[in-house]
């Protein structure tokens, strides 16, 4: 029986089109999270960028007056970074986040995966290496970032 008098294929193709639109609907909003992410992450690195700079300053003043107060104040700026990086990492491409990985194991140095050390556990020559390490991912991130400014 026919109620509006329109033919069957119609209501089928209407039946279709209702399915496919909730898969395009779906797909467009996954693409405007991941262009919403994309802008917000990257003004949000523009932010950071100050703050990793100082605390790369902070890093060097501290790794050269070890002596004074047995490292406790590189170990304190080392935290700092750690917490700086994890949140950063979230944030940036596969590139730079494959960096900020390394670094942070370097800082945790992980043992049997699983098990990483605490900051504390840092000496001197370390503390040097995390901090060559750590400039050239300050260099890698601000290149990324000026890059991307150009790019619109």
């Amino acid at each position: 029986m026919n109620d509006g008098g329109l033919p069957g294929w119609v209501g089928d193709t209407a039946d279709v089109l209702s399915i496919v639109s909730v898969f395009v609907t779906f797909w467009l909003g996954y693409q405007a999270k991941n262009i919403k992410d994309y802008f917000f992450n990257r003004v949000r690195i523009g932010e950071i960028l100050p703050e990793l700079n100082d605390e790369a300053t902070e890093l060097l003043r501290a790794l050269r007056g070890w002596e004074s107060d047995n490292g406790r104040n590189t170990r304190l700026v080392i935290s700092r970074i750690k917490g700086i990086l994890f949140n950063l990492r979230r944030k940036l491409g596969s590139e730079e986040r494959k960096s900020v990985s390394y670094l942070l194991a370097k800082i945790e140095n992980r043992r049997f995966y699983f098990f990483g050390n605490r900051v504390h556990d840092v000496d001197l020559e370390s503390g040097w290496e995390i901090a060559t390490d750590y400039a050239a991912i300050i260099s890698q991130i601000t290149g990324v970032h000026n890059d991307a400014g150009w790019r619109q």
